[in-house]
């Protein structure tokens, strides 16, 4: 082997050693686990964002009661597919000390998601995110939930395809929690 070959096999070595290392970086300040985002414990990310009607809703407003925070849009298929959930979820649990908030990551505009709102019977509240909230809570992928205590403390974190059985278990036992 020649030494231009050596020093070419060298190079292209170290380059793809920094191509895995800056995806390996990435993975990990972009991963929904990763330290960047709001830990299962802390207290959650404040916010103030507006909803269907132009009202300001508060995070801090819903202290006291266990609060389910669904980052979605329009757009994803998952979003929609776990609406009955949703509904469901918000049905057994809105008397009970329970809220469920609706915080719609969409570009298209408030048009969009009010007729999205309105076509879908959505019964509990529609915010609408800006980018501090989504950075905030470090969204990268749709849907992902958070339940928070009533301390406002995040319980659990959800991505796609969790169950409404696990979600409405964790529900129960925070509403069991607060009761006591």
């Amino acid at each position: 082997m020649t030494t231009k070959n050596t020093l070419s096999s060298k190079k292209n070595f170290l380059t793809a050693i920094g191509a895995v290392a800056s995806v390996a970086i990435l993975l990990f300040l972009f991963s929904p686990s990763s330290g960047g985002g709001p830990q299962v414990g802390s207290h959650a990310p404040s916010f103030s964002l507006t909803d269907l009607g132009g009202r300001t809703a508060n995070l801090s407003d819903y202290r006291g009661k266990v609060v389910l925070l669904d980052f979605w849009a329009t757009w994803c298929v998952t979003c929609e597919q776990e609406l009955p959930e949703l509904k469901s979820l918000h049905s057994e649990f809105k008397d009970n000390g329970f809220s469920l908030l609706a915080i719609a990551c969409d570009d298209g505009g408030p048009e969009i998601v009010a007729n999205f709102a309105a076509k879908n019977q959505l019964p509990y509240l529609v915010l609408f995110a800006d980018d501090e909230t989504k950075n905030d809570y470090r969204i990268f992928g749709l849907p992902t939930k958070f339940l928070l205590d009533a301390d406002g403390k995040i319980f659990r974190k959800y991505l796609a395809n969790t169950s409404r059985d696990e979600i409405a278990a964790d529900i129960k036992t925070l509403l069991k929690g607060k009761a006591s």
